[in-house]
């Protein structure tokens, strides 16, 4: 029986045609995004290789945990000006068991930030925002900013304890309970001498508002001394309005109302 000829090792004839990145409500999706966060790098379809890697030591084992992650993707990042990471965002669909089918645990382990919301129910753009209030007031990065900061950022966090992941992985679950929002610290700050005076600890507070425990890790460590050189302090009239949010952002802590009465795999919506 005779064969046909083939090529072996040669490049095939193929014609190709341009394929959208992002089609339909994937599209949609991102434009909201892109709206409620307009100072944020956001980033489609990750690998979840390029965001997590294995802690174990040993070559085997991390062998083996690098193939969980083989093929799986993150369906959005977001990102500050320097490319530190703020959060995940998936978009979850049900299985064949009408379970929700994410990679919570594994973003779990590394103190990522995850929101999750129902790909069959995408969030309205004021859903967005209710969600990712804090994210939304970041500042504007200065052209050279992206650029510069990138390998100082990484050494300042690995230096020091106080920063935006450290905190997050303090406490990576999100805590389903009431918390204070912008508006309301706005409300009891109606002096803003933080916000006019020291910028940078207020687009922290903001960025904190929403979690109270990360709040009050947050706005104790402003009283540490724990950079390897003496701070010099907060004038009066700061203190007093940190000891303001504190007092107010305590109150929270000490309750556990749920916010919603979504399913908790859905808490962060």
């Amino acid at each position: 029986m005779f064969s046909l000829p083939f090529k072996k090792n040669k490049d095939i004839d193929a014609v190709y045609e341009e394929k959208r990145f992002l089609v339909g409500d994937e599209e949609v999706f991102f434009g909201r995004l892109r709206r409620a966060l307009p100072h944020c790098y956001i980033f489609p379809k990750i690998d979840l290789a390029s965001l997590l890697e294995p802690g174990n030591p040993d070559s085997r084992i991390r062998q083996a945990e690098l193939a969980q992650l083989d093929g799986k993707k993150v369906d959005y990042g977001v990102f500050d000006a320097s490319l530190a990471l703020l959060c995940v965002i998936e978009l979850c669909a049900k299985d064949a068991g009408g379970c929700y089918v994410s990679n919570k645990k594994l973003f779990e382990t590394a103190g990522i930030k995850t929101i999750r919301w129902d790909k069959e129910a995408l969030p309205t753009l004021e859903q967005i925002l209710r969600t990712l209030a804090p994210f939304s007031t970041i500042d504007s990065p200065k052209p050279d900013v992206a650029a510069s900061t990138i390998v100082r950022t990484q050494f300042e966090e690995n230096k020091n304890a106080d920063t935006v992941q450290a905190i997050y992985k303090s406490h990576p679950t999100p805590s389903n309970i009431e918390a204070l929002s912008i508006i309301a610290i706005e409300k009891l700050t109606p002096d803003q001498h933080i916000k006019r005076d020291f910028p940078h600890v207020w687009e922290r507070i903001c960025l904190f508002c929403n979690e109270p425990q990360h709040l009050k890790r947050y706005l104790a460590s402003l009283s540490l001394q724990d950079r390897g050189v003496e701070r010099v302090g907060f004038p009066r009239e700061v203190l007093r309005e940190i000891a303001v949010i504190q007092a107010e952002n305590e109150r929270y802590i000490q309750r556990a109302v749920p916010r919603t009465t979504w399913h908790n795999s859905f808490i962060n919506r």
